[in-house]
């Protein structure tokens, strides 16, 4: 339990320091033509780095939100902000990120993933009663 903490408070540490070096990659001029900015760069490997540690159906998870999001951000800086929104696109994006969580809810829901261990308190968080 021990490791457990200090690793926590470690990894939650090092995020801090992340944000204060990324604030300065934002306002540290990039040098050389078709370099990519360091911060983007930073970004992309600590997400390849998080996305190591997730089972497949994390994963499909998080590559429908990250398909959302990047056609949200698309639709942002390309259409909307053009005046060319097309919101039949917008409802198509939405459902199926929606039908494919719904399906992988189902999934997680059959394999008994999500199920509290047997013999647990009967609470809503499994933890059981908060101590006064």
């Amino acid at each position: 339990m021990r490791e457990l903490a200090k690793a926590m408070m470690s990894y939650t540490w090092a995020m801090s320091m992340f944000g204060v070096q990324q604030a300065i990659n934002l306002v540290t001029p990039v040098r050389g033509a078709g370099q990519s900015p360091k911060t983007s760069q930073a970004f992309d490997n600590v997400t390849e780095a998080t996305t190591k540690t997730f089972d497949s159906n994390l994963m499909r998870a998080f590559e429908t939100g990250v398909s959302l999001q990047s056609g949200l951000i698309d639709i942002m800086f390309g259409g909307c902000l053009a005046g060319g929104c097309d919101p039949t696109r917008l409802v198509r994006m939405g459902s199926d990120a929606v039908q494919t969580m719904t399906g992988m809810g189902r999934q997680v829901q059959s394999t008994g993933s999500n199920s509290a261990p047997s013999g647990s308190p009967p609470s809503p968080s499994n933890w059981g009663s908060m101590p006064r």
